[in-house]
């Protein structure tokens, strides 16, 4: 009898330690990173008829073929690729990154869309975008934090990837109530981290900077949102572009 009750206890124990578990975020460190550089890769050059591309780093192919937009490992919400904060792990120092067209149903490169070159610090995590279009292609690189907000609350930083000029953010419930929050973000530009409680019930909305409340929004989204997680948001496309490939977004990259 001493042992069914001991069985059961245990199985009580281990169900609970699950429960708890689940209900909890943690950071999962898959291999050593000590010494390298972490950098994801923010695909968002737009085209009319997007591109099949393979990105590389120092001349070896680091992607499957993906289209924009995406950021690549990991990925975000609004956008193509999976739902977490991965990164590559670089070797410290000049880095080149390029984009390949690929042959159709092959691996083999055919058309080189970009290359850059770009220098990362050990220990530290990057996001490399990678904006515009064709000759005007553009790549900028903008430091990832690591520390996580409390519970509660999500932390964010804002960052425009629109090639057409600075942007305003606003956030609430529609776009007549919506109150600026993020001012006069140049293109290639980043906003202080903010954090933000969770859930977050609010829209977001972009306009071009200066612009009137009363203007009409180029982009509005909502998302939803993890507690304790750290993300950047995005405006990509083009302003007074209405084609789906090219029309002014706003999208989140996980970055942990």
């Amino acid at each position: 009898m001493k042992h069914k009750i001991s069985i059961a206890v245990f199985l009580l124990f281990t169900i609970a330690l699950v429960s708890c578990k689940k209900n909890t975020y943690k950071v999962v460190e898959r291999t050593s990173n000590d010494g390298a550089a972490q950098v994801k890769l923010g695909y968002f050059s737009a085209y009319t008829v997007t591109p099949n591309t393979i990105l590389y780093i120092n001349d070896v192919a680091v992607s499957n073929t993906l289209t924009a937009p995406i950021s690549f490992p990991g990925g975000g919400l609004n956008m193509g690729g999976l739902s977490n904060g991965d990164y590559l792990f670089v070797t410290p120092g000049t880095v080149k990154i390029q984009g390949y067209r690929p042959v159709p149903g092959t691996g083999n490169i055919m058309t080189k869309l970009f290359e850059f070159s770009q220098a990362f610090n050990a220990n530290t995590n990057y996001t490399f975008y990678i904006t515009d279009t064709a000759a005007n292609t553009s790549g900028f690189s903008i430091e990832d934090g690591k520390v996580k907000p409390d519970s509660g609350f999500a932390r964010f930083k804002f960052v425009n990837a629109m090639p057409t000029g600075a942007v305003d953010l606003y956030k609430g419930t529609n776009n007549t109530t919506a109150t600026l929050f993020q001012a006069n973000i140049a293109y290639k530009g980043v906003s202080a981290n903010f954090d933000l409680p969770v859930p977050v019930v609010d829209s977001f909305f972009i306009r071009p900077a200066g612009d009137a409340a009363t203007t009409a929004p180029m982009a509005r989204r909502a998302f939803a949102l993890t507690n304790q997680r750290i993300y950047t948001m995005l405006a990509r496309g083009y302003k007074g572009s209405t084609l789906a490939t090219l029309a002014p977004n706003l999208s989140v990259i996980i970055n942990q």
